[in-house]
């Protein structure tokens, strides 16, 4: 006695056998989940309000004064910043000083490079340092020319050592 295998008709056949290759394929396959990324990026404003010059454990709050905002990237290896001056004074050139606390702050010169505003007062920069170790608070200030106090600091960020 032979058995007896179910007739398909018409195209029927062929959708079942695709959708069973795809189905097969599918489970066979070797997929990896996508590890999240040991890092932290936040946007947080840019303002005039600042701690004083050298004072690296007062938070400050850039709300009401904003200038611009600054997108902060942390990873084990490094502090990343994103800077965006959108009403700041013309023709301005500032230092750039990423702050790491505890451990590199207050830095002494300008470790993240330049920004200089236009003649509308906008200006943009990108900056990475190192991450230091044991840091845990990030945050960065804008120094005209490079020297004397900050004009304008970036609300603060945590990331875990």
């Amino acid at each position: 006695m032979r058995p007896s295998w179910p007739r398909w008709s018409g195209a029927a056949a062929p959708v079942v056998l695709l959708a069973t290759l795809v189905f097969a394929s599918a489970c066979s396959s070797t997929q990896t989940a996508a590890t999240p990324s040991p890092a932290t990026s936040t946007k947080v404003t840019l303002g005039t309000t600042n701690p004083a010059q050298g004072d690296c454990t007062t938070n400050t709050s850039e709300a009401a004064t904003s200038v611009g905002f600054v997108v902060l990237n942390v990873t084990p290896s490094s502090f990343q910043a994103e800077i965006q001056v959108q009403s700041g004074p013309p023709n301005t050139t500032y230092g750039v000083f990423m702050q790491q606390v505890p451990g590199s702050c207050p830095q002494l010169a300008a470790n993240g490079g330049s920004l200089v505003t236009d003649s509308t007062g906008r200006g943009q920069a990108s900056a990475t340092v190192p991450r230091v170790a044991g840091a845990t608070t990030f945050f960065v200030q804008l120094v005209p020319a490079g020297t004397g106090p900050p004009e304008y600091t970036s609300d603060r960020i945590s990331a875990a050592s």
